[in-house]
């Protein structure tokens, strides 16, 4: 049972209770009885809403099974994105907090009065009796009142033997305990409005009992009304924790209850219906509970979900795609074929799709048993690890070709694999360390670029306790060697830093994605070709603006990672009758109209140079230009590189 289902139940109660004395008790006389009555009213009100009716159980025999284990599923989880619960507010826990400092607010509130009204007595004049202390306090206009055995008497009164006895009634009887006991429960459980109702009908009680042993009802009654007249109360909100003689709220009450008869003893029978009553109440909630729990336990019955998970590009299945039930611990990955299955998942769960490369996807299950997914490819801002090779040939016997695993990769088949964890493993320097140790590693296969194969490989492997690399496979390829590349460059990875649940490391699965792209030798955005091609003719004149890669002619010999941006410079075609210009660097971007976003930072020979001393510089006198940007540049030059860098070394004398 949870909070609000208490304090609704509680309510429940208490109104019933009162219900209950408001239609067939208050006009009676039994004053003792209606404050019994009210007084375990209120406790029951808090007691009921937590006790509940022994069952009767029947007992079956258990049915025969049989019992089929099947291999737990494994679910990658990808280096780009992560499955993390939406964050939203708690509201239970924020509306217990609200409820905590209401409370704690009427429990200070309590405390000050009390420490109130113990100060005024302190500093009042005190005389003891034989059942109670008289304090006289020094302040004329404070009414009579009694707290325990103290009586407060207004200097005013202290001839007026009839306010004296009315609250020695109240000292005897030990009302003030009443009053604090529901004071401190008010407190507590202040979302009960019964419960305030309950403290305002048991104070009428204590006055009609301090009321009782009067003789001539019709005199006091005059006096009651000449009192309110010439008195008024200035306890300042101390009157909440004491039986004052004098409460305008109570006064007719008072009067009307001095002048009725005293009921007769067969009403004495509604009394024992209280507790046949109390009984009924609870009979019936407990009913209800075990109702609203089997309808609960059929709607929230699990089901299991399956599916197909594709991508969006090419319709093509999604092997490892990762399929995990919202805010749980609990998936599954797809098979080869991309199909997934997912047993006792909650016919209101949400069911989060991620694989690398691709967005994240979240599908609620509403009921259904079969939900297919297709996945569309992910806008990153990070640098996408591209293997670009120009048309070029290189010696089949390279080291690209190799697919030796690292010899320290073997693990313990025992070892348990973690598919969902609490903090996922790392390479070591993060994201921007292992782009650039792809960057340096990867070779562009002689196979591929011969028969201009390009596309991902998608490579998944397993980073045990230690950090080293094991049960390494390609989920899916291109062929043509670029497979076995990818697995080479990732098995001789040094050790990453595992991943970690519940505070110790665990082997888990990852998933890399690497783009094997071949650069076509004529630029789409210029038309022109690379090398340049010219048509010869007799009287040439004016300029002959090229644009070609700075790797030019050296590309053949060079396999390089691709980033968003490319370097280009301009030149000019050495013609006898053309008068030579000195050539200039322009940076052109991915972005629109092929500008970067804004200007690069330059270097020369280690040294930091303006764009426009690049514009003036002779690139005859370069030997090679290097482009960084995004998150390489900003990683190795800092904030200044946010633009990206473009590093000139000049040619050795």
């Amino acid at each position: 049972m949870n909070t609000l289902d208490y304090l609704l139940k509680a309510n429940l109660y208490g109104l019933l209770f009162v219900g209950t004395y408001w239609l067939m008790l208050r006009r009676h006389t039994f004053f003792r009885l209606n404050r019994a009555y009210l007084l375990v009213s209120a406790a029951l009100s808090l007691i009921l809403p937590l006790a509940s009716l022994p069952t009767q159980t029947v007992e079956t025999l258990p049915i025969p099974v049989g019992l089929i284990t099947l291999p737990a599923p494994v679910t990658a989880i990808a280096p780009v994105e992560t499955i993390v619960a939406a964050t939203q507010p708690d509201w239970m826990q924020l509306g217990l907090m609200f409820y905590g400092l209401v409370a704690l607010f009427f429990g200070v509130r309590f405390l000050r009065r009390v420490g109130g009204l113990l100060r005024l007595i302190h500093q009042s004049t005190q005389r003891t009796f034989e059942n109670y202390i008289l304090v006289q306090p020094n302040d004329p206009t404070l009414p009579t009142f009694s707290f325990f055995r103290y009586v407060i008497l207004n200097p005013a009164d202290t001839r007026n033997d009839l306010i004296l006895q009315h609250e020695l009634v109240h000292v005897r009887q030990y009302h003030s305990v009443d009053i604090v006991i529901m004071e401190i429960i008010q407190a507590v459980f202040w979302a009960c409005p019964t419960l305030w109702l309950m403290d305002r009908l048991l104070r009428q009680v204590h006055e009609f009992l301090a009321d009782k042993p009067v003789h001539q009802p019709t005199e006091y009654a005059h006096f009651l009304v000449d009192y309110s007249f010439s008195h008024q109360n200035s306890l300042s909100g101390l009157d909440t924790l004491t039986n004052s003689f004098f409460s305008p709220s109570l006064l007719k009450q008072r009067i009307v209850m001095l002048h009725r008869k005293a009921t007769n003893r067969w009403a004495l029978s509604k009394y024992a219906l209280v507790l046949p009553l109390a009984f009924s109440l609870l009979a019936m909630t407990t009913a209800r509970d075990e109702i609203t729990a089997v309808v609960d336990l059929v709607a929230d019955e699990p089901i299991t979900v399956s599916g197909r998970v594709t991508s969006a590009v090419d319709g093509k299945p999604l092997s490892g795609a990762m399929v995990v039930i919202k805010a749980t611990t609990k998936g599954t990955s797809t098979d080869a074929e991309g199909r997934y299955k997912l047993i006792n998942v909650p016919k209101d769960a949400v069911l989060a799709f991620s694989f690398v490369g691709f967005s994240t996807q979240e599908v609620t299950v509403s009921g259904q048993t079969t939900h297919n997914v297709s996945m569309a490819l992910q806008t990153s801002n990070l640098n996408k690890v591209i293997v670009t090779a120009y048309e070029a040939t290189h010696n089949s016997n390279s080291p690209s070709q190799s697919t030796t695993a690292n010899p320290g990769s073997q693990i313990n088949r025992n070892s348990e694999v973690f598919t969902v964890i609490e903090q996922q493993p790392e390479f070591p320097g993060g994201m921007i360390a292992l782009e650039r140790y792809l960057a340096q590693n990867l070779r562009y296969p002689a196979d591929a670029q011969k028969a201009h194969v390009e596309g991902y490989v998608f490579v998944q492997f397993v980073v045990n306790e230690t950090g080293a690399i094991h049960q390494l496979r390609v989920l899916r390829g291109i062929g043509f060697g670029c497979n076995e590349e990818a697995v080479r460059v990732v098995s001789q990875m040094p050790k990453w830093i595992p991943g970690k649940q519940l505070g110790r490391a665990v082997a888990a699965q990852y998933n890399l994605p690497i783009q094997f792209v071949i650069e076509k030798k004529e630029d789409k955005r210029t038309g022109q070709l690379d090398p340049p091609v010219f048509k010869p003719t007799e009287n040439p004149t004016g300029e002959f603006p090229t644009v070609r890669d700075v790797n030019y002619p050296n590309q053949p010999r060079l396999t390089t990672v691709k980033i968003p941006a490319t370097a280009f410079h301009t030149d000019t075609v050495p013609q006898p009758s053309i008068r030579q210009k000195p050539a200039t660097v322009t940076i052109r971007g991915e972005g629109p109209l092929g500008q970067l976003a804004g200007e690069p930072l330059y270097i020369l020979d280690g040294n930091q140079i303006s764009g426009d001393s690049v514009k003036a510089l002779n690139l005859r006198t370069v030997e090679s230009i290097n482009v960084l940007k995004g998150s390489s540049a900003m990683a190795t030059y800092g904030e200044k590189a946010r633009d990206g860098a473009v590093i000139l070394t000049t040619k050795k004398r």
